[in-house]
């Protein structure tokens, strides 16, 4: 495979990578939930981003942050303190990440989830709400109003960011 053939189909596979990301979110935001199926698509996505590549990739480092992640997660959404999709997600995410955007991806789904539950928490969410009401959006208003927060949305912005550093090359 030539060099930009080899650069155009990795990017392809980590643009499918966020595209997933983005439908998790979604879903989560509307329903709650975020389907088995995209997180596998996730995860089946990344050895063919690993053969594509045109670097050389930690696929071991990241195939174990992965397993860690899920060893982690679970018991915790055993105990209801995290969601099982959630769970799931981010270690689809961490998976991509890999050790080196790890701890970036982290602080900035912990961010985006804190500006989030922010919002979420003042007054301002009723004029968000009201906006997103006139202009069709409904559903999103409702997410804002509703008590429980979609932790998928504020992981969505890790896994962008890992998309974009992978990407850029960062």
């Amino acid at each position: 495979m030539e060099v930009f053939e080899s650069i155009l189909a990795s990017q392809v596979s980590i643009a499918c990578f966020v595209s997933l990301v983005l439908v998790a979110a979604a879903s989560d935001v509307t329903a709650y939930r975020i389907p088995n199926i995209v997180v596998l698509m996730m995860i089946v996505l990344y050895p063919i981003y690993v053969v594509v590549s045109p670097g050389e990739e930690q696929w071991l480092f990241s195939l174990g942050l992965f397993a860690v992640t899920i060893a982690i997660g679970v018991p915790l959404s055993l105990y209801g303190v995290f969601g099982a999709g959630d769970m799931k997600l981010l270690a689809a995410i961490l998976l991509w990440a890999g050790p080196t955007l790890a701890a970036p991806a982290l602080v900035v789904a912990t961010v985006a989830g804190g500006l989030i539950s922010l919002l979420m928490l003042s007054k301002m969410k009723f004029v968000i709400a009201s906006a997103l009401a006139s202009i069709g959006r409904e559903s999103l208003g409702k997410m804002l109003l509703a008590k429980n927060m979609p932790y998928g949305l504020g992981l969505a912005f890790g896994g962008i960011f890992v998309g974009w550093a992978l990407i850029t090359g960062l």
